[in-house]
């Protein structure tokens, strides 16, 4: 395993993170569906652009491309519905920190569906980003309004399809010979041809609403969230086990917690540091056990 692998998966977790967390502020100016299909266009075209400048451009099969089109559906499309949908029903700390129980799925789907064998230590790394996200969920009243049971479940939805699509389909493609800037590509296209095709069924329940002032969040959560976060992902889970690194995507519970408190001006209350506490003890458990 390349000694660049962690690092790079940490600078991955702080990109979603801030992907993540602009967000909510996109979404009080643009629709999800909008929001979703603007921002995975986008990083299509700049997956494109960065695959012909590097030279990564190059079409191995058609079994990569499915792979890489299958991560696209289930994480952009169909998590991402989710995961939107329930950052308009509760805090962006909750929604982002119950989506990103996707360490501990991804650690399943690794040894389940890869091959990989089941470290303990990672396993327990793993445990312990979720037992963080679980403290995490409890909201402070002066954030305006009370928890949400379906906010809660779909959160959760997400984090699984995250989970197995960031590291089965992702790491099958990789391995079968696929650029990390090729596969974005496919992965965004994937990603953005899902929502056009949700499209016509949601429509009716989320009325298309697109301003101009929500463009710039949209804007940063696609280049300095969406694109740099899975460059950094892809190169370097082509690096090392995919059981490996899932734990350390948990960093981005971290990341997003200090965004949202920076940014967003929301108070996390006492469970919620606590829970920020297990999330980080599980990336550091993931750095000595490795």
């Amino acid at each position: 395993m390349s000694t660049w692998a962690i690092p790079l998966a940490v600078g991955a977790a702080a990109a979603w993170a801030l992907g993540m967390t602009a967000a909510k502020p996109a979404l009080r100016s643009w629709d999800g569906l909008s929001y979703l299909l603007g921002r995975w266009v986008l990083v299509a075209l700049l997956a494109l652009l960065y695959a012909g400048v590097s030279g990564q451009l190059a079409f191995p099969g058609w079994r990569p491309a499915a792979m890489a089109a299958l991560a696209g559906v289930l994480d952009a499309s169909v998590g991402g519905i989710l995961y939107v949908t329930a950052l308009q029903r509760t805090s962006a700390y909750q929604a982002t920190t119950l989506s990103n129980t996707a360490p501990f799925w991804g650690v399943l789907a690794s040894v389940a569906f890869l091959g990989e064998p089941l470290r303990w230590g990672v396993f327990v790394a793993a445990g312990l980003v979720v037992v963080g996200a679980w403290f995490l969920t409890e909201r402070d009243a002066a954030n305006g309004r009370p928890s949400d049971l379906a906010g809660t479940l779909l959160a959760l939805a997400a984090g699984v399809l995250w989970g197995f699509a960031e590291t089965v389909p992702s790491k099958l493609a990789l391995d079968s010979g696929l650029s990390p800037a090729t596969l974005l590509f496919l992965f965004a296209v994937s990603g953005a041809l899902g929502v056009l095709a949700l499209m016509p069924l949601l429509r009716r329940r989320i009325p298309r609403r697109t301003e101009r002032r929500g463009l710039s969040f949209v804007v940063l959560s696609a280049v300095g969230g969406a694109f740099l976060g899975w460059i950094l992902w892809l190169v370097a889970l082509a690096q090392a086990p995919a059981s490996i690194l899932s734990p350390v995507r948990g960093a981005t519970m971290a990341f997003a917690f200090a965004y949202s408190v920076v940014f967003l001006r929301e108070r996390p209350t006492r469970r919620a540091i606590l829970g920020l506490a297990f999330a980080v003890a599980g990336v550091f458990l993931v750095v000595l056990v490795v």
